[in-house]
């Protein structure tokens, strides 16, 4: 067995709020250490090419439903999405993942305060036990997420839900798997031979910016103005917590 290092969530451009390329992601995926990174685009299937940048691509998406995201991880083929519809609810979501060959993994379950395991009855194949902008609004969230799939017998992942290039590796997943290869390590994941790693979270400024960039992708001077000012306050909040 060898250890293997994966950013299991990351965003590219073609997210709403993604500022980064492809290629700009799998570069940093690179000389962050990294040997594999899962495409996870907000409610799409982002194609992606077998590896770039030495980096193992693995096909994904994060899917929004009524309980949450949910993402699919190595999908054999795209989710059906227009089927699911706007906010489906989390089953329907884990079956259509499961269709398409992919595993669902429950993304940063207790990122906003006042969640409770209880919110969470359906079926799953993992848990993001680390999250590296999790922590924004609720400090324990990584915490609570833990214990939620020790509790359910899941396994634990990591992913830096990276929306640029500088997030990449903030968090990742340590897979003890056979091989290089996506089969490899979708059996490490599915075995539990899997853990979160968090090697920083994630400075608010980084989540400020990319909300900036989703405003200005939707336009209107409001929206704009307001996202403008959300920059200004995640910066202050990184100052003040120095």
């Amino acid at each position: 067995m060898n250890t293997y290092y994966a950013d299991l969530h990351v965003h590219t451009a073609a997210s709403l709020d993604g500022r980064s390329s492809l290629e700009a992601l799998t570069a940093a995926a690179a000389a962050a250490g990294l040997h594999a990174m899962a495409v996870t685009d907000h409610d799409q299937c982002t194609p992606v090419p077998p590896a770039m940048n030495g980096i193992l691509l693995i096909p994904g998406c994060e899917i929004s439903t009524r309980a949450g995201h949910i993402t699919g991880l190595f999908l054999e083929r795209p989710v059906d999405l227009a089927a699911l519809g706007r906010l489906p609810e989390p089953e329907t979501a884990v079956a259509a993942i499961r269709k398409a060959g992919g595993l669902a993994v429950l993304a940063h379950p207790f990122h906003r305060p006042g969640r409770s395991e209880a919110d969470f009855p359906f079926p799953l194949d993992g848990v993001e036990a680390v999250n590296a902008r999790a922590c924004f609004k609720n400090p324990a969230a990584n915490d609570q997420a833990a214990a939620f799939a020790a509790a359910r017998g899941l396994p634990s992942v990591g992913g830096s839900d990276a929306h640029d290039a500088k997030e990449v590796g903030n968090a990742r997943t340590a897979l003890e798997a056979d091989a290089l290869t996506l089969p490899a390590l979708r059996e490490a994941l599915t075995a539990g031979r899997c853990r979160g790693i968090l090697n920083k979270n994630t400075p608010h400024l980084r989540k400020g910016l990319s909300q900036w960039t989703k405003a200005r992708r939707q336009g209107g001077a409001y929206r704009i103005c307001r996202a403008a000012a959300y920059v200004g306050y995640c910066a202050i909040l990184d100052i003040s917590r120095r």
